[in-house]
């Protein structure tokens, strides 16, 4: 099954970036409610989602989701601890949430996180159903903690997989897989800024070098909806 074409919506800037990307989660996360009475939100870490967060958190937005229904979770984490600056839930946390676990080692994170998906309702192919997720993409096409030409972009048989020597510090962390985005039914692809421009326009020309590019091809190929949610720079490449 494939999903319609890939919606792309751009805006002026990070602030109407960060407006539009709040509002469109209140809008999938109120929808998947309807629809099965949770949500499982999958996070990104960044600058980008993170003022989207913190808008989320104002007070004349908040009221509009029914937190007590929906599970949050994170598509990666480096192994640090929570309070950690390169920790991605403790600046989600800072925006909007609360706490987690990143410091137990990425082996053990990864088996422990696997299992906590593998609990959740499944979705018609097995994996398990996330109603909503966001990912951002880096200036090389990696989205999660899955960058290109390493190994862990080829796990096909694990939803989540430690992550050694990122080319970006910290080098350990933990990812949800390509396999575990089969059972997305709505993806938000956010990007800002001139440094994104190449890789977004590499992906939507359908470079399956890039992880952001197969990101979107799992999902699709398995009937989920995709939003690309860009600020005018990222949507000029040079």
């Amino acid at each position: 099954m494939t999903a319609p074409p890939a919606r792309v919506q751009v805006v002026e800037g990070p602030g109407e970036l960060a407006e539009a990307a709040a509002r469109a989660a209140m809008a999938d996360l109120e929808a998947a409610v309807e629809a099965y009475g949770t949500a499982t939100w999958v996070l990104t870490g960044g600058g980008t989602p993170a003022a989207a967060y913190r808008r989320l958190a104002a007070h004349d937005l908040r009221a509009g989701i029914e937190w007590d229904r929906v599970r949050v979770a994170m598509g990666d984490e480096r192994c640090v601890p929570p309070e950690h600056p390169d920790s991605n839930w403790g600046q989600a946390a800072a925006a909007l949430l609360d706490h987690v676990h990143g410091e137990l080692g990425a082996e053990a994170a990864a088996d422990a996180y696997q299992a906590t998906l593998a609990a959740l309702p499944a979705a018609p192919g097995g994996a398990p159903r996330l109603e909503v997720v966001w990912l951002g993409v880096g200036e090389d096409g990696h989205c999660l903690s899955l960058f290109p030409g390493l190994p862990e972009v080829e796990v096909s048989d694990r939803l989540v997989v430690p992550v050694h020597d990122s080319p970006k510090p910290p080098p350990d962390r933990v990812s949800l897989t390509l396999a575990a985005l089969a059972g997305t039914e709505r993806l938000l692809v956010l990007a800002a800024g001139p440094a994104k421009a190449g890789a977004v326009a590499r992906a939507q020309a359908g470079d399956d070098r890039l992880p952001v590019t197969r990101a979107v091809a799992a999902v699709r190929s398995a009937g989920g909806s995709v939003t690309w949610l860009l600020d005018r720079a990222a949507a000029t490449a040079s």
